[in-house]
């Protein structure tokens, strides 16, 4: 039975949360509904629950505060928030999910299916790692979490030389010559590295720029990968692609 707390200081927003998860999963239990989120803590202390739905903004103690005085954190969150774009790029860097509200029942059906794919438990670790992306900017992010099999791989964003598209799932390659395989889609990894600087060259391939060793005009254009891999360019980019990299590489 997977146990369900929300806690929401608007009840008419707990309310519809209860209804929509209740709709796609009748077979979730949901434990409690807090609008205070004092009472939600101390129920949460004595009771935890393997997925809690938390708003953010709330009178009191907010989400992060009540996060906070839970610590080490042994079950799964999702946010629901309307906070804006810079603090959604901190959730997508930590791996922790949140929904932006109004609340939409494929919005629920996504993230209840996301979660049950790799449920997994949110470390400490992650938590901090959320914590310091909410205070900066996104260029001042300097580590993403990679969802695995059993939880999360922090890395260095510095280390990522390219991605490769494989329908849903997308390829990592590293600096130290490994390689991962996780369960987002190329354009989720581009939104959340495009302001690092990398470039998305393909449909299929996103890369740093900082690893190109080489272009290669013949044959449509491609570039030269620091791990000797041949990186096509579409014809859509090709000539923007290519001023960008000239200019930082100063290829003549």
């Amino acid at each position: 039975m997977t146990n369900i707390i929300i806690i929401d200081d608007e009840m008419h927003c707990a309310n519809v949360l209860e209804s929509l998860i209740k709709k796609v999963h009748a077979d979730y239990n949901i434990t409690g509904i807090f609008t205070n989120p004092l009472k939600g803590l101390e129920f949460i202390q004595n009771h935890p629950p393997d997925l809690l739905f938390l708003d953010i903004e709330m009178p009191h103690l907010n989400g992060f505060a009540l996060l906070d005085r839970l610590l080490p954190i042994d079950f799964d969150i999702i946010f629901t928030t309307a906070y804006d774009q810079y603090a959604i790029k901190a959730f997508q860097y930590s791996a922790i999910n949140y929904l932006l509200k109004p609340i939409a029942e494929k919005s629920i059906v996504r993230a209840l299916s996301i979660w049950e794919k790799r449920i997994r438990k949110t470390s400490h670790e992650q938590w901090e790692l959320f914590q310091k992306n909410l205070k900066n900017t996104p260029k001042d992010c300097s580590k993403i979490a990679l969802p695995t099999g059993v939880g999360y791989h922090i890395v260095e964003i510095a280390t990522i030389i390219r991605c490769q598209s494989d329908n849903n799932y997308t390829y990592f390659f590293f600096k130290d010559e490994n390689k991962m395989l996780i369960s987002r889609t190329l354009k989720e990894i581009d939104d959340m590295l495009t302001e690092h600087g990398f470039l998305r060259v393909h449909q299929s391939h996103l890369i740093n720029p900082k690893y190109v060793k080489g272009i290669l005009r013949q044959d449509g254009g491609c570039l030269i990968m620091h791990d000797n891999v041949e990186i096509p360019v579409s014809r859509q980019k090709r000539t923007q692609i290519n001023d960008i990299l000239e200019s930082m590489l100063r290829f003549k």
